[in-house]
């Protein structure tokens, strides 16, 4: 009977240990599932509702012939110059020069065109890129323009901002709002400098062999060296 007695005083500990961790793991669950619910409905971010989005997309860019036109004006060789900078930064591979046919100022167009595409080549665009093309003009009157186009990709944001559809101020759900991120997003897209950025990493240039040769030499002579020593800084009114 005493021993009995003495089993049951042990035993009740350990009763008391197992409905303590059961009643652990049962709250654990439930907290478990609150959270997962608040989470889950939290929706996607800004990232996800305004997306970046890079498509091909024609750059442009006309010039305005007179029909008395002899040669290139300074602001529109300025423009040309521009321009085939642009076109060298893109990597695209040909540049379409369109000269209007049919116009009261096509003799001058294709004189301005030529200059164009002296200019281009002056400034670094391979002769071979330049595909000369014309376009029918008969009725754009006596000041069709001869245009330089190229494909380069573009990053946009396709959606529109201002979008105030809900009153953000009866939220209480913990959500982002309609044009959260909105201008952000196009901020972003109209900084980057290479949209092709956005699309995959670029390649690794070639390690200098000869550089890492004289570190690696450096430090198998000499060993690590102390760090200069800076002396001590002037407090100044002392």
């Amino acid at each position: 009977m005493h021993n009995e007695r003495l089993n049951s005083k042990l035993r009740a500990p350990a009763r008391v240990a197992l409905l303590m961790i059961a009643g652990a793991l049962v709250s654990a669950c439930a907290s478990y599932e609150r959270d997962h619910v608040i989470v889950g409905s939290v929706p996607d971010d800004y990232r996800t509702r305004h997306p970046i989005v890079v498509a091909e997309s024609e750059v442009a860019e006309d010039i305005v012939v007179p029909a008395y036109a002899r040669n290139l004006s300074n602001r529109d060789r300025g423009v040309v110059e521009a321009f085939a900078a642009r076109f060298r930064q893109s990597g695209t591979r040909a540049v379409a020069l369109m000269i209007p046919a049919g116009s009261r100022n096509e003799a001058a167009a294709r004189r301005i065109a030529l200059e164009v595409a002296y200019v281009l080549k002056d400034h670094g665009v391979a002769e071979e890129r330049i595909v000369v093309q014309h376009y029918s003009a008969a009725g754009h009157g006596q000041a069709a323009t001869v245009r330089l186009v190229y494909t380069d990709f573009k990053a946009h944001v396709a959606s529109r901002c201002g979008q105030w559809s809900e009153d953000i101020a009866g939220d209480s759900e913990n959500r982002n709002y309609a044009n959260f991120g909105c201008a952000t997003q196009h901020n972003l897209a109209a900084m980057i400098a290479n949209p092709a950025d956005l699309l995959g990493p670029r390649g690794e240039t070639p390690i200098d062999a000869t550089r890492r040769g004289n570190v690696i030499n450096d430090w198998q002579e000499n060993g690590p060296r102390d760090l200069p020593r800076f002396k001590t800084p002037v407090i100044f009114g002392e």
